[in-house]
């Protein structure tokens, strides 16, 4: 179900000038989407939050309506366009911010419903990752994990996943579907050390009580494991 440098809605331009104002569009790479419209409070709340992003990208990022845009290190600019079309195809592009270990920008690719995908964007080629979590950076740098909810309508996957970085475009290192064979959702992934992460597993049955979990790596492997009490 996870697709990695996948071309989603996203094209790429040849410019140097700074944002907000690129020159014509040249060649391009995209990463397309689709949707429908959202109540008018939900979608202020996104804004916003897409607002304080933008804020901390240093001038390389920025929206013109429904397109956000953002400049690759050779000045050229990735233009990613929401799709509001009703229907399956629905997504708004919003960005969720910069990682700068990996060399990447993240955007959150969301749907008409359940919480969505996420693209990571290597600031550089301007190719695409597909994940379904926002990422969260191992203390060396190297690797990034991520869990998804499926929740009671079953809209998103149940994982969690850890990525390593290879010559720069991530890799899938470890996938674990628990809604496959348990009755939790992972969340709240935290990295202890480079080797240890410690996530909330969240029952889905009533009365729904939440339990610790831990992913460790020995060598190349990941494996579950009991977090000491």
């Amino acid at each position: 179900m996870v697709v990695a440098a996948l071309s989603v809605g996203c094209s790429v331009e040849s410019s140097h000038p700074p944002l907000p104002a690129p020159p014509p569009r040249a060649p391009t790479v995209s990463v397309s989407n689709a949707g429908s419209s959202v109540p008018s409070n939900v979608a202020d709340s996104i804004d916003a939050v897409e607002a304080v992003a933008i804020r901390s990208a240093q001038g390389r990022v920025s929206r013109a309506g429904s397109e956000l845009r953002i400049q690759l290190l050779d000045g050229r600019i990735a233009v990613l366009q929401d799709d509001t079309t009703e229907g399956v195809h629905f997504a708004l592009l919003r960005y969720a911010g910069y990682l700068k270990a990996i060399h990447s920008h993240v955007v959150h690719r969301i749907p008409y419903e359940g919480i969505g995908a996420y693209l990571v964007i290597s600031d550089s080629t301007g190719d695409s990752t597909i994940v379904f979590g926002m990422p969260v950076m191992s203390p060396d740098g190297t690797r990034f994990v991520f869990t998804s909810m499926a929740g009671e309508a079953d809209y998103d996957p149940a994982l969690i996943e850890v990525w390593r970085m290879v010559a720069r475009r991530p890799e899938k290192e470890f996938s674990y579907d628990s809604g496959k064979d348990d009755p939790w959702d992972p969340s709240d992934a935290v990295w202890r050390d480079s080797t240890t992460i410690d996530f909330v597993k969240n029952s889905r049955l009533a009365p729904y009580p939440t339990a610790p979990g831990r992913l460790v790596r020995t060598g190349t492997t990941w494996a579950m494991s009991e977090p000491p009490h």
